[in-house]
């Protein structure tokens, strides 16, 4: 069935350095090709994160700047030896004078980087009051027609979805927060002393004062080594950036500001420095989490519900049924190249978790509480780092991630990963390198390539290899999986560019045969063509063309056309986009970014 979509919004920009505007929406439609909107979104949070507290190039130490994903190790250690050989930046336009930093490449990163200096604490509130960077956000949407759940009296609140932001923050040095978010189906809460909405999520973020590095009180998420054990969500898997992304750095704590609802603690983080190469990290969370009750004398739940909604009496039901308290502690050790560092969380539920008796829970955590450790390192060798993590959930599982990056010459950047994750390995709070979200049950070896054949020219390429040695959800038996990208950007002139991009998934999924589950061969091909023209321009356009095919007994076809008008100027844009679509089935569904409210990420899902 065809469908035609008319969008219109019309928004403030985001100021950025020199109050250009920063378009947030490129870099993420650069990473939309999985799909996963949990992943495209902890990019744009980081994104956002660093939009709100910029790396200051007199302070770090690199690791940030590979995160932000948009900087190659070569570039990064230009700007480290630059500040160690001629002294502290006054500019982030000093970069102009180092190797490999164009003026498309400062202002692709402008607005994430800041070249800071010392201050006091009294400095810093005074500075917080009058600061430029403050904002408050309100946002409002409904959709049309009513969705069943509201006609048949299932969903017990209005249609209606409401958001709040607010945040007053000095870049590099202190961040207050508060967001607040009612989803559509949603009742406001009237059991509290003010009704509010169903989502209220705050902190007070303070850092880079001495010996005290960071300070986050209320919602705050954590990132050390590769992830296996802590990672804060910006690990964004395979996409675009076939090279830089397969790492990810220690930044310790950091505030959560994303309105999603899930995989972030609830208390106190502390990291200090008590000499130069050393850092401390300490944690506590405490909080209740939606759960399905399988027995309430027992005080026994199936599973952890992560979706955030309230809408129906059975999700009601579970909202806040499991008390999770999490503490634990991280060392970190830096010296030149090197890097080394311990983390260790404890994890302890007020309830058993027991899942369903299905043969894939077979080695999914149960019990009420987890113990996980791991060893995590880093060291540049010339243009390559080489990084690591080893992890292990007590008594159950071993997780190890392993691999390099870097330049082979001024015209190839390559990367290489490995990954071994046992069936019985768990942690809820980490977010490495993957296949599926969930970490564990996975072997796996990933190559990536950049080349850069001539001037405004680049071409992408991965190729994965993975197993999962045990069932999953999706499959009946062990099997094996294939997964190639390859990508074509272009810049035509000044005022034109386009890339070409196409993705082959192989894998098997579950088919039902009688009484019997079998794994059946399944295979996806995405195709995708996009034109910029006049971007740099106050008015430009955007065409796209998307097409999947997909293949299970059969096949199945889906494709997505859209025309995009944009205007900005000063602080307000205009946008109105004409899309169609038309698809045989979920199976070949189509992702597209929209913009939404400021500092909100939404892709959207067509199907039919």
């Amino acid at each position: 069935m065809k469908r035609l979509v008319i969008i219109a919004l019309l928004l403030p920009l985001v100021p950025g350095f020199g109050q250009q505007p920063v378009d947030i929406e490129e870099h993420i439609n650069k990473l939309i090709i999985q799909g996963d909107d949990s992943r495209n979104s902890s990019f744009y949070d980081l994104l956002i994160y660093y939009y709100d507290n910029p790396i200051d190039l007199n302070k770090t130490d690199g690791q940030a700047l590979l995160e932000l994903g948009l900087l190659t190790p070569e570039q990064v250690q230009e700007i480290i030896n630059h500040r160690q050989q001629t002294g502290p930046f006054q500019s982030i336009y000093e970069l102009q004078t180092l190797a490999g930093f164009t003026p498309e490449v400062i202002h692709k990163i402008a607005p994430f980087i800041t070249a800071g200096s010392s201050e006091t604490l009294t400095t810093i509130l005074k500075k917080l009051a009058k600061s430029r960077s403050n904002y408050l956000a309100l946002g409002y949407s409904r959709l049309f027609p009513t969705a069943q759940g509201f006609v048949n009296g299932a969903y017990r609140g209005s249609p209606d979805r409401t958001q709040l932001r607010w945040r007053m923050r000095y870049p590099g040095r202190l961040s207050i927060g508060l967001t607040a978010q009612k989803d559509p189906g949603e009742a406001w809460l009237r059991n509290t002393t003010i009704p509010s909405p169903d989502y209220l999520s705050g902190h007070v973020y303070l850092e880079n004062q001495g010996r005290l590095q960071q300070l986050a009180i209320g919602d705050y998420r954590l990132q050390f080594g590769q992830g296996l054990v802590l990672g804060a969500g910006f690990m964004v898997g395979k996409n675009t950036e076939t090279v830089t992304s397969v790492k990810q750095a220690t930044l310790g704590a950091i505030p959560y500001t994303s309105i999603t609802e899930t995989r972030y603690l609830r208390g106190s983080a502390l990291t200090l420095q008590p000499a130069r190469p050393w850092r401390v990290s300490l944690f506590y969370s405490n909080q209740n989490l939606d759960a399905t009750v399988a027995d309430s004398a027992a005080r026994i739940v199936t599973g952890i519900r992560t979706s955030g909604l309230h809408r129906t009496a059975s999700e009601q039901a579970g909202r806040g049924r499991l008390n999770e308290q999490v503490w634990g502690g991280a060392v970190t050790y830096r010296q030149g190249a090197f890097v080394s560092g311990l983390v260790l969380m404890n994890t302890l539920y007020n309830k058993t978790i027991i899942p369903p008796d299905r043969l894939y829970n077979y080695y999914r955590f149960s019990g009420r509480q987890a113990l996980n450790y791991s060893w995590f390192g880093q060291y540049e060798a010339g243009s390559f780092m080489l990084f690591s993590e080893i992890a292990r959930t007590h008594n159950r599982g071993t997780a190890v991630n392993a691999g390099l990056l870097g330049s082979l010459n001024a015209w190839a950047d390559i990367s290489l990963l490995y990954r071994h994750f046992d069936p019985g390995f768990y942690s809820f709070y980490g977010l490495a390198f993957s296949e599926r979200s969930v970490l564990g049950n996975e072997n796996g070896f990933y190559w990536g390539l950049k080349l850069y054949p001539a001037a405004g020219t680049v071409i992408s390429a991965y190729v994965d290899m993975y197993r999962f040695p045990w069932l999953t959800a999706a499959t009946a038996a062990p099997t094996n999986g294939l997964d190639y990208l390859l990508r074509l950007d272009h810049e035509i002139n000044d005022n034109n560019r386009f890339y070409l991009q196409g993705r082959f998934e192989r894998a098997a999924r579950q088919e039902s045969t009688g009484p019997v589950y079998i794994n059946s061969p399944a295979s996806l091909l995405r195709l995708m063509a996009n034109f910029d023209l006049n971007p740099e321009m106050p008015l430009w356009f955007r065409l796209r063309l998307q097409y999947n095919r997909y293949r299970q007994q059969q096949y199945e076809e889906g494709w997505l056309f859209y025309q995009e008008l944009n205007y900005s100027r000063r602080k307000l844009s205009l946008s109105l986009r004409l899309l169609l679509f038309d698809t045989d089935s979920y199976n070949t569904r189509q992702y597209a970014y929209e913009r939404d409210m400021l500092f909100s990420y939404v892709t959207r899902v067509f199907s039919g």
